[in-house]
């Protein structure tokens, strides 16, 4: 018998239990000490104020639309997303704000992509007590018409949260993406009003193959409160080291918040904290702590873990880090291993393996150059 429902409840990993309580030795390091540190990471925030995502089941073209709402300035616009079957992805939007600093980053994210500005869009995105109404309308720019419809019927609906799963993106991605849905819902199919009408034709909206909580449901999701970031964004270029005021153990830098760890010394990298616009947070904990880069041992090899946490909800990912110095060069692999996703079969971040290579000619000339790439099959 194959699987006939699935539960999005207990999506999380144990996040204590998967990191324990590794620490360094002291073993890994040249003396003396310093009150340096140099950190190999980065996070850019993108904000979202609400997204609803519809998988078609019979049309030509087209086999999901989004609609992605960005509130600027007192005033809601509309992001609209056409995936087509040829793998290309156009883009549509009224207003330049809601592409400022997105689009450099929707053409690293996917293959093929096309920027539509358009005079209106016609758009309706409201939750209340019986779920989600929501509507949209546009021209594409073959000059046809987009229509959907999507009217829920369930008294007190509840919410969850994912970590979305990311489908066809460039074979070298420019970063890691995180797009965490919270305040998540899956279109269900009793009682709702769905209408899906493409070019004059009504279309089918796809269904879920399998019941989730108990209940049947559309291929179709909403977000109330998304949280999107990159996480390491390629980079190549200089560094500069972070100076350490004892006996504060957090530093900030480049928007992120660093908790280190004092070890004998010796600073280290506990956690790592970035927060959008709205005062969402998206971190990174270690086990044992990144060691602290300028002070380490010539032929240390260090073997690692981490989980991220994204406001209080602690094990939304997690994975391991591998570290090692040769002569002057440091080189630090991060890759994620555990996650959440509805079906079996391959995690889809299982796919991505991160870097960096970090060079110390000296404390005042320090070289980094990280890149992601995605482990296909």
């Amino acid at each position: 018998m194959g699987i006939k429902n699935v539960s999005i409840k207990d999506i999380f990993i144990d996040h204590y239990k998967y990191l324990g309580m590794r620490e360094n030795s002291l073993k890994i390091y040249d003396p003396p000490p310093r009150n340096l540190i140099i950190s190999p990471f980065n996070l850019i925030f993108d904000t979202i104020d609400r997204l609803f995502v519809v998988n078609i089941k019979d049309d030509p073209i087209y086999f999901r639309v989004e609609l992605q709402i960005f509130h600027k300035l007192n005033k809601d616009y509309p992001l609209v997303i056409l995936y087509r079957k040829d793998n290309m992805v156009d883009f549509y939007s009224t207003n330049e704000v809601v592409l400022t600093n997105r689009k450099k980053m929707l053409t690293d994210l996917y293959v093929n992509v096309s920027f539509n500005q358009l005079e209106d869009i016609e758009f309706t995105f409201q939750f209340g007590d019986v779920g989600l109404n929501a509507f949209l309308f546009l021209e594409d720019k073959l000059e046809q018409e987009i229509e959907l419809k999507i009217k829920e019927n369930s008294p007190e609906r509840e919410l969850a949260s994912i970590l979305a799963p990311m489908g066809p993106v460039s074979k070298n991605p420019k970063y890691f993406p995180i797009v965490f849905l919270n305040r998540f819902g899956m279109v269900i199919k009793t009682n709702t009003e769905i209408y899906v009408k493409i070019h004059g034709v009504k279309r089918k909206t796809a269904e879920m193959p399998v019941q989730i909580n108990g209940r049947d449901i559309y291929a179709a999701h909403y977000s109330l409160q998304p949280i999107i970031s990159n996480w390491n964004n390629n980079f190549t270029g200089s560094i500069d080291p972070m100076i350490v005021n004892a006996p504060s153990l957090k530093i900030s830098d480049n928007n992120i918040d660093f908790v280190l760890k004092n070890n004998s010394g010796y600073y280290e990298i506990q956690k790592i904290s970035g927060n959008n616009e709205e005062e969402h947070t998206i971190s990174f904990e270690f086990s044992p702590a990144i060691p602290n880069l300028l002070s380490l041992r010539n032929k240390t090899k260090i073997k690692g873990r981490f989980s991220c946490i994204i406001d209080e909800k602690k094990g939304i990912f997690a994975g391991e880090y591998y570290l090692a110095r040769t002569g002057e060069t440091i080189e630090l692999i991060v890759f994620p291993t555990k996650g959440w996703q509805l079906f079996p079969g391959k995690l889809w971040l299982k796919n991505y393996k991160w870097t960096s290579s970090v060079h110390i000619q000296d404390i005042e000339d320090i070289k980094m150059s990280s890149s992601w790439r995605r482990i296909i099959g």
